[in-house]
């Protein structure tokens, strides 16, 4: 019996620790929360989107940061044998719109309770504590040394310590530390699925307005990186919302060269928009320029057009020329706002950067420095798009390293 050790209490360190010891291993979790799961229970607005049930071309195209070291990890634990094996343990699924897979009762809680179930069947020993040190003899991994509770033996380590990402959750960075103690490379880590705060200070008078079926663009000296349509919301001093976050992944370590351009009125091309905003300006010709646009934009919208437009809004509709009116849309159809930064890791749904996947072998996940270390999660850098594909990589690759510590 092999006693194998893993760091860290998330879904990848979970998944870990029950495939090892379904192999016959003694395996000892140990988690610095005093319970598992902390930032599980946060996933999907509290609902937990499990995965995507999708194929693995699928997968692969939605991560971002090294999607190829994912193949074998995917291959062998994809969406849908993670789909039955949740069915498996009594916890009845759902696919929702975009493929997204929950559990039935809309609860992230029921995904925690029917794993720790399982920890508990196999005998799996938890312990709350830190480790504060991966011990090695002869560039061999056999053991940890606890904060508060000495020295710990183990033939295997698996560490799944998780990445920065929602730091009150315990992801701290500390299995950063670990990892590049013993030699690993740490790709720096960086917020990802995250708001972006603007140079623009309109946006202040715009906090809670909820921007619906947009086009979003996202430009690097001119140049288009990234598009998409949907919803955006503008909060305290930032952007968020599902357009941004997905931006955000497509965003350098200099966001400063980023601006984002949103279309306010995609279904309609300019001809259209035109002759809409002719009809409008018809029914309010005698009106002020600023009392015209109550029917075409939401009304937090409106002062911010207003300034930003040179048309004086206390001009009458009627004296608009047409070269105001030509002014008015191509602000709603390419309005700009310049990134000054990446909210921080508090409000980001992953990390990107961590342990730098050429150290590690993906076929079983072992260390390429450190002979009986293995990563699974988000210490490892990987990191994908928002719909079930980031716990999906925590769950596969801790099925992978639960299955090679033999």
């Amino acid at each position: 019996m092999t006693k194998v050790v893993v760091i860290g209490g998330g879904p990848a360190g979970m998944m870990a620790s029950l495939q090892a010891a379904k192999n016959g291993n003694k395996v000892i979790l140990i988690d610095k929360n005093k319970n598992l799961g902390k930032k599980l229970l946060i996933t999907g607005k509290g609902r937990c989107n499990l995965t995507n049930y999708s194929d693995l071309n699928q997968h692969l195209n939605n991560i971002i940061d090294n999607p190829e070291f994912m193949y074998s990890s995917l291959g062998e634990f994809d969406a849908y044998r993670l789909y039955y094996f949740f069915e498996g343990l009594g916890l009845p699924l759902k696919i929702e719109r975009g493929d997204r897979v929950f559990p039935k009762s809309n609860r992230s809680q029921d995904v925690l309770k029917v794993l720790q179930k399982e920890l508990f069947k196999h005998n799996v020993e938890i312990i709350q504590d830190q480790v504060v040190e991966i011990l090695t003899e002869k560039n061999k991994a056999v053991g940890v040394k606890l904060k508060y509770q000495g020295q710990l033996k183990a033939a295997k380590i698996i560490l799944a310590a998780g990445g920065s990402a929602y730091p009150q959750t315990g992801s701290d960075g500390s299995g950063f530390q670990l990892a590049q103690n013993l030699g690993h490379q740490i790709i720096e880590p960086e917020p990802g699925l995250c708001g972006l705060e603007t140079k623009e200070d309109w946006i202040y008078q715009a906090e809670g307005l909820k921007l619906k079926y947009v086009d979003l663009k996202l430009l690097k000296e001119e140049k288009e990186v990234y598009s998409e349509f949907g919803d955006l919301e503008i909060r305290n001093n930032y952007l968020d919302g599902p357009l941004i976050i997905s931006a955000s992944m497509f965003i350098d370590s200099d966001p400063k060269a980023y601006q984002i351009e949103i279309d306010l009125k995609p279904a309609l091309d300019y001809q259209s928009l035109d002759r809409r905003i002719l009809r409008d300006f018809e029914k309010y010709s005698n009106k002020y320029f600023g009392n015209s646009l109550d029917d075409l934009l939401p009304q937090k919208m409106i002062p911010i057009i207003l300034e930003l437009s040179s048309i004086d809004y206390q001009k009458t509709v009627n004296q608009i020329t047409a070269a105001e009116r030509e002014e008015l849309i191509h602000l709603l159809k390419g309005l700009k706002l310049n990134i000054r930064a990446k909210k921080g890791f508090e409000r980001a749904i992953v990390t990107r950067g961590g342990v730098n996947t050429e150290e590690i072998n993906p076929k079983t996940l072992e260390s390429k420095l450190v002979e009986d270390l293995y990563f699974a999660g988000e210490v490892i850098d990987l990191a994908a798009m928002t719909g079930g594909y980031n716990l999906q990589i925590a769950f596969s690759t801790g099925y992978k390293a639960g299955n090679n510590v033999n």
